[in-house]
C-alpha cells in the first residue's frame, strides 16, 4: 500500500510539472519563459536556485550541503549532503494558472495524500511524508502568484524524520519568501 501511495504522489508531481502554460506550451511556463524542449538556462529569467546557496540551505536544513546546478543542457537545483548519509533536497518549479489546491483536489485520492500545511507568504502549500525502513521521502509544494515550487527530500536510513520534514518546510518557506511576483522577474 505504501509503495502505491508513493507512486501516486510521484505521479501527482509529474502531472503538475507536465501541465501546459498559459500559451498552451507543454513546458508549464508562460511564453518567453523557457518553453523550449531543451533546457536553456539563458532562456529562463529566473530559477529557485537564484535565491539559494549551499550555505543558506545548510542553515535552513540544519546540515551541510553542497549545491549542484547541472549543465546548460540539463539544469538542476539540487543540494546534496556533505557528510555521507545526510538528506538530499531537489528543488523545481512551474507556472500553473489553475492553483495548487485545485489541481491536487481534482486528483481525488492521489491529491489527498498531500496534506495542507501553513507556509508564511504562500497562497497554498502541501506536504507528504513517506518514511520506510530503507529511508524517508518528503515532497512539498508551495504556491505564490501562479508559481508552484516543489522540494523533494530523501535520506537513507538511519534518518531523523523530524529533521527532514523541518528542513523541507524551511526550504518551502524560503522559496515562498523569495518567489518572483510575476513570471518575468
Amino acid at each position: 500500500m505504501r509503495a502505491r501511495t508513493l507512486t501516486a504522489v510521484l505521479l501527482a508531481a509529474a502531472t503538475l510539472s507536465a501541465c501546459s502554460g498559459s500559451d498552451g506550451s507543454s513546458s508549464g511556463l508562460p511564453a518567453g519563459h523557457g518553453g523550449t524542449t531543451t533546457a536553456d538556462p539563458a532562456a529562463v529569467g529566473w530559477s529557485p536556485c537564484d535565491g539559494l546557496t549551499a550555505a543558506s540551505v545548510s542553515g535552513l536544513v540544519g546540515a551541510a550541503v553542497q549545491e549542484e546546478n547541472g549543465t546548460a543542457d540539463s539544469p538542476r537545483c539540487t543540494f546534496t549532503p556533505v557528510r555521507e548519509g545526510g538528506a538530499a533536497y531537489d528543488v523545481s518549479y512551474l507556472y500553473f494558472d489553475g492553483g495548487l489546491d485545485a489541481a491536487l483536489d481534482a486528483m481525488g485520492a492521489t491529491g489527498a495524500q498531500l496534506k495542507a500545511v501553513d507556509v508564511e507568504g504562500a497562497e497554498a502549500a502541501r506536504l507528504v511524508v513517506d518514511p520506510r525502513r530503507a529511508g524517508i521521502l518528503v515532497t512539498g509544494f508551495v504556491q505564490t502568484d501562479g508559481l508552484v515550487q516543489s522540494v523533494n527530500a530523501a535520506q537513507l536510513a538511519p534518518f531523523d524524520r523530524k529533521e527532514v520534514v523541518a528542513g523541507t518546510r524551511e526550504l518551502l518557506a524560503e522559496l515562498a519568501q523569495h518567489a518572483p511576483t510575476t513570471p518575468s522577474e
